[in-house]
């Protein structure tokens, strides 16, 4: 009985750490999308700057 509560306990944890990799992938991706943005708001801001 008790391995069967382990088992149980081990496949909630392994849900878990499914859902932070998720949620952390989707966070470096927001990152990117963040730095990607500000990169080219800074090419924009030189343009203007060159003029």
């Amino acid at each position: 009985m008790k391995s069967y509560a382990d088992n149980e306990k081990n496949q909630q944890n392994g849900k878990w750490a499914d859902k932070a990799n998720d949620a952390a992938k989707k966070a470096e991706e927001k990152l990117d999308d963040i730095k990607k943005e500000a990169r080219e708001a800074a090419d924009t801001h030189q343009d203007h700057k060159s003029e």
